[in-house]
């Protein structure tokens, strides 16, 4: 950037859900905040960036993202997770809570705290395990650990299983002010599963997680809309799960949003067969019905938030073997494409709603600063070729995890550039230096 701090992104189509605006503008940007949109070929002075034919679009925002830091670093640090983010378009992330040790106690947010401010390329919000040692016994203090920096709490990884403790954690949580994000997942019922069951875990011969196990946990969380707290439910996989999250909406007055995943959007338990525990994830991948389901409610605007669970392991622990290896895949640098392949947005309106759910809604649940192409806003924004295509290469990968169902795919639409606080933290393959 040139000595006058202003940099002016000139001839792209501008994004702005927020605000609904969809349409040509040069962004002019300075001291890491967009100062203006100006008419297109107006403005003169700073550094110029030619972004003809491209979308300015608010960065995204994904309030699911497991770094692994501390404690899991072969799986994935805070460096090269947040360097998968930035290529992927994201802006901001929320970090769960399933590390070692897990973030439970306000000395361990503040640790965390200064790992990322130490080498994030991107924001990194803390997310705060609900119980100590996520055990099933004693809550946390929900307010301690959002005075030391959590933006939101969560039973990720380790969902609560008892209707009483379900009950308190949503109490503590209206006390406190802030979002819980569930994890709804009866173990009881899910057992030794380690795929969906159905065809493809019989013709294996090994053990299936039942529809049920999820959908009777959306449920029984669906229940409590009565005490008052706002509940977000993650990773919803299943056409059973949103009707039962969609038949408890009166009772929330807006209080209850819904989750999905791009893989559970694209991918089928059929990919179990291709790419073996490389497709092996917590929910599982379900059926071809329950994708077109799922899809149909991003569209219609019954599931308002898209989120990737980028949930990295090491290759080695990936070779495990189905029964063995971990649950987990990746998905920051391929979210973005996956979504714009499998909704096909061409209209301004289009890509308005996919933005919204990528970026401004979790923005919005969660209080950031964020998802916003506005005089004033932060300039974390992404640039994005709306009509290129790629094939997903994992070798090519910035996160250390490789496993993903869309390997070898080809999906359309490439982040050409993310800035962070107006600084470039990617661009064009390449990620920068710090961004500040």
């Amino acid at each position: 950037m040139m000595a006058d701090n202003t940099l002016a992104l000139r001839g792209g189509t501008v994004i702005d859900p927020g605000s609904g605006y969809a349409g040509q503008a040069d962004v002019i940007i300075a001291g890491g905040m967009i100062r203006e949109l100006r008419e297109p070929g107006t403005f003169a002075g700073g550094e110029a960036v030619d972004v003809g034919g491209m979308l300015v679009a608010p960065g995204l925002v994904d309030m699911h993202v497991h770094l692994r830091e501390p404690g899991q670093t072969q799986k994935e640090t805070i460096a090269t997770g947040t360097a998968a983010a930035v290529g992927g378009g994201f802006t901001s992330i929320c970090c769960m809570a399933n590390t070692t040790p897990p973030i439970d106690t306000p000395e361990r947010v503040a640790d965390l705290l200064s790992r990322i401010e130490r080498d994030a390329l991107c924001r990194v919000y803390p997310l705060g395990a609900a119980t100590e040692g996520h055990g099933q016994e004693r809550l946390v203090d929900f307010r301690a650990m959002l005075r030391a920096g959590c933006v939101a709490m969560t039973d990720d990884a380790f969902p609560l299983q008892s209707r009483e403790l379900k009950q308190q954690a949503l109490s503590l949580a209206r006390e406190a002010g802030c979002v819980f994000i569930a994890h709804p997942e009866d173990k009881a019922i899910s057992g030794s599963g380690v795929i969906n069951e159905g065809e493809i875990s019989r013709a294996l011969g090994v053990a299936g997680m039942p529809t049920e196990a999820t959908a009777s946990a959306v449920a029984e969380w669906a229940e409590l809309g009565s005490l008052g707290a706002r509940v977000h439910l993650a990773h919803i996989a299943t056409a059973e799960e949103l009707r039962a999250a969609t038949a408890a909406a009166g009772l929330w007055d807006g209080r209850l949003t819904v989750e999905t995943a791009p893989h559970y959007l694209c991918i089928t338990d059929e990919a179990v067969l291709r790419f073996g525990a490389g497709a092996k994830v917590n929910p599982p991948l379900r059926t071809a019905a329950d994708t077109v389901a799922l899809t149909e409610a991003v569209r219609d605007g019954r599931i308002g938030i898209i989120a990737t669970d980028h949930a990295p392991h090491s290759p080695e622990e990936k070779a495990a073997g189905l029964m063995a290896a971990p649950f987990g895949l990746v998905g920051l640098e391929t979210s973005l494409a996956a979504m714009v392949t499998v909704l096909n947005p061409d209209s301004p309106a289009e890509w308005l709603g996919l933005i919204e759910k990528m970026s401004t809604a979790p923005a919005r649940l969660l209080g950031l600063r964020a998802g916003r192409v506005a005089p004033g806003e932060p300039a974390d924004i992404m640039i994005v070729d709306p009509v290129a295509t790629w094939t997903v290469r994992p070798g090519r990968f910035r996160s250390k995890g490789r496993a993903t169902p869309f390997a070898g795919m080809q999906l359309r639409s490439r982040v050409w550039a993310t800035l962070v606080g107006g600084r470039f933290a990617y661009r064009e393959g390449e990620v920068l230096a710090r961004a500040g």
